[in-house]
């Protein structure tokens, strides 16, 4: 079997470098404390210097979050490399995708752990926001994104990426914040935003410490066409934890949240009405000795539409377990090895088990189904020279229903020079169906947007129903496999003086990806109707291709002033079986922004967006215009108590919906904000 290129390249990098120890070893160490001093987690599960990451990863820091107010996390990851979406407030174009693929392609962690999924609670999956912000900002110390599978480590939905939201520790003396924004835009037809958050944590007694924070975003809703639908989001949290010696601490965590959906005349809410979320975790550290670490938590996560008289709510189990060594057996070892079980339940009344016959013949069916899941992983970080580290990783996933899946990984990180990184490895994916997929009864109707993709089956919306709708039904199957992946990367970069350039290749193959089908296409169907209805049936049939290229640069024009631009170019992302283009995914995106500090105290940033020619009708091949946004704002420290931030989102009042584009990205936008330390 022929190599990838990305593959063969790696390979001859590791030999390279192996053939020449006495080059290697003349080489000054690649990351220090005073030079390197981003710490991330997410890539391994330990901290480690960014530049020794065995992934490709972007962190969005305290500061960003604070520069500008923004009514969603998206906005914010929407200017990352690799990442597509956070364009609009509502909508499909909300959501985030990494390199290409899907939403429900990207697993969301908070602190490293899972928060559930509410996709199951909404009528169809696709028709609700991602969880993203069921945080407050004010508690974001920092959000960590991992562009590439990550299944080898996090196991199923860690396919495209990983974005893991890091929250802010507790603090060894009592202190908090408490912020206030509001936006206006300056069109009279659009909604107005408030936003307030505070947090505050310290010590209890000297063993136990108590963080506590709350936030409110409360978003008007527009009132003319294809605007953009009201939406208010409350969320508090609360996390104590116990030293019970040097060694050992043991966190108790609780959080609450409920987001709500309001429409006003000729725009419709997007979403549940009321979607609540409960989620509680109770967390152990350890340390042994100066190599060993451990880490274990129990989290349990709730939503439930109570936004209506339909029974639907889901509940996610987990229990995490990993322990970190270190030894030297002739190389150094960074030993991870850990274990994960997960009970899923969902209970949806308005889609599973409510039609008496389903495409298999069979009755009506309960509308709650529960599936269980364990997994055990191992990944050791090899450090095969001074300046070169090897990550070999090894994941088996065990869910009911499916056959068992394994998930290797293996990754190289090499400084050929204390300024230079080059890395690149191969990591397979995996993600297993979630349980309306996977149920023959879940039957989902459609009034024709999803059936849309079935268009080059035969389908059309002249295939009246016997009701005299023109949709379908969209239902689970009970026969599915895994949807699978193989991911390759190739990347360097450079960092010196503030000076930093880096690109990366990326490559993803994606294999038995699930569609909703003409019934006719299964054994045993000559027709796709049944009692009047147009059927379509999950199945793995599709394989899909994404390849790009990620760069950015950092270019310090003045020791006051910085220049900081990435963009993703998207090489191919197409659906391999049918020969369609992928939906809504620019074919270039890119992100500058000029960081200017007139003073210590007073900051000025000037930032453009550009989101290039995207599909927004695969049946129709129609493409949006390219646009480009621009965004400036301000910021003044008054004291180290108070700081003051002004500006404008969009300042050339682009119209998304005048590119032909099907979302609303939000007319010009004026807001000022406030964050009060104590």
């Amino acid at each position: 079997m022929s190599r990838s290129p990305a593959v063969s390249l790696l390979a001859a990098v590791v030999a390279l470098v192996l053939a020449h120890p006495a080059a290697a070893q003349s080489t000054a160490p690649a990351s220090s404390a005073t030079e390197f001093d981003t710490v991330v987690v997410t890539a391994t599960g330990v901290q480690q210097w960014i530049r020794d990451a065995p992934a490709s990863i972007s962190v969005i820091t305290r500061e960003e979050i604070e520069r500008k107010p923004v009514s969603s996390i998206g906005q914010l990851l929407s200017t990352v490399p690799g990442v597509t979406g956070g364009y609009a407030l509502s909508g499909a174009q909300s959501k985030i995708r990494l390199r290409g693929l899907p939403e429900q392609y990207t697993l969301i962690l908070i602190d490293g752990r899972r928060q559930g999924n509410s996709a199951g609670v909404n009528y169809r999956d696709d028709l609700g926001p991602q969880d993203l912000n069921w945080l407050s900002p004010d508690m974001i110390e920092r959000i960590e994104v991992v562009r590439g599978p990550m299944s080898s480590l996090y196991g199923s939905d860690a396919m495209g990426g990983v974005i893991n939201i890091i929250t802010r520790k507790i603090a060894p003396e009592w202190g908090g914040s408490v912020t206030y924004n509001y936006s206006r835009p300056d069109a009279s037809d659009r909604g107005d935003t408030i936003q307030l958050g505070a947090q505050f944590s310290g010590p209890l007694t000297d063993r136990l410490g108590l963080r506590v924070g709350a936030n409110l975003t409360d978003r008007a809703s527009d009132t003319g066409p294809r605007q953009t639908p009201g939406n208010k989001a409350e969320n508090a949290n609360a996390l104590l934890n116990w030293r019970v010696t040097d060694d050992h601490t043991i966190g108790i965590e609780a959080s609450r949240g409920v987001q709500r959906n309001m429409g006003d005349g000729e725009v419709a809410a997007w979403g549940l009405s009321k979607l609540e979320h409960t989620g509680y975790v109770v967390s152990h550290d350890g340390r042994y000795g100066d190599s060993s670490t451990s880490k274990a938590t129990v989290v349990r996560n709730e939503y439930e539409d109570t936004g209506s008289d339909v029974g639907t709510r889901s509940k996610e189990t987990v229990f995490d377990a990993v322990f970190n060594t270190g030894f030297d057996w002739g190389v150094p070892h960074a030993l991870n090895v850990g274990g994960q079980w997960k009970r899923e339940e969902l209970r949806n009344e308005a889609t599973i088990g409510t039609v008496p016959v389903t495409w298999t013949g069979s009755g009506r069916i309960s509308p709650e189904n529960e599936a269980d899941s364990w997994a055990l992983f191992a990944e050791d970080h090899l450090s095969l020279r001074e300046n070169l580290t090897l990550t070999l990783g090894l994941r088996l996933d065990n869910t009911d229903n499916y056959d068992d899946n394994l998930s290797p990984r293996i990754y190289a990180v090499w400084h050929p020079s204390r300024d230079w990184t080059i890395r690149g490895g191969v990591s397979e994916g995996f993600r297993a169906p979630n349980l309306k997929q996977g149920t023959a009864g879940a039957a989902t109707q459609s009034r024709g947007n999803g059936c849309t993709s079935l268009v080059v089956e035969g389908w059309s919306n002249r295939a009246v129903n016997a009701d005299g709708t023109t949709g379908c039904y969209m239902a689970g199957n009970p026969n599915l496999e895994p949807e699978t992946s193989t991911n390759y990367e190739i990347g360097a970069g450079f960092d010196r003086n503030g000076w930093s350039v880096a690109a990366t290749y990326f490559h993803t193959d994606f294999e038995d990806k699930i569609e909703q089908v003409p019934l006719r296409d299964l054994p045993g169907f000559d027709s796709s109707f049944v009692n009047g209805y147009w059927w379509t049936v999950a199945q793995n049939i599709q394989e899909a291709r994404t390849r790009g290229v990620e760069a950015s640069i950092v270019v310090p024009l003045h020791e006051r002033l910085t220049w900081t631009t990435n963009a993703t170019r998207m090489l191919e992302s197409k659906n391999r079986t049918t020969g369609a283009n992928l939906l809504v995914v620019p074919k270039l995106t890119a992100n500058s922004s000029l960081d200017l500090d007139l003073t210590e105290a007073w900051s000025l940033s000037l930032s453009a967006q550009h989101i290039g020619e995207q599909l927004v009708a695969a049946s129709s091949n129609t493409f949006a215009k390219a646009y480009t946004t621009w965004d400036l704002a301000t910021g003044y420290d008054v004291n180290r108590h108070l700081t003051l931030r002004a500006g404008v989102r969009n300042l050339g009042d682009t119209s998304t919906l005048e590119e032909g584009n099907n979302y609303d990205g939000g007319a010009r936008t004026w807001f000022v904000g406030a964050t009060a330390r104590f």
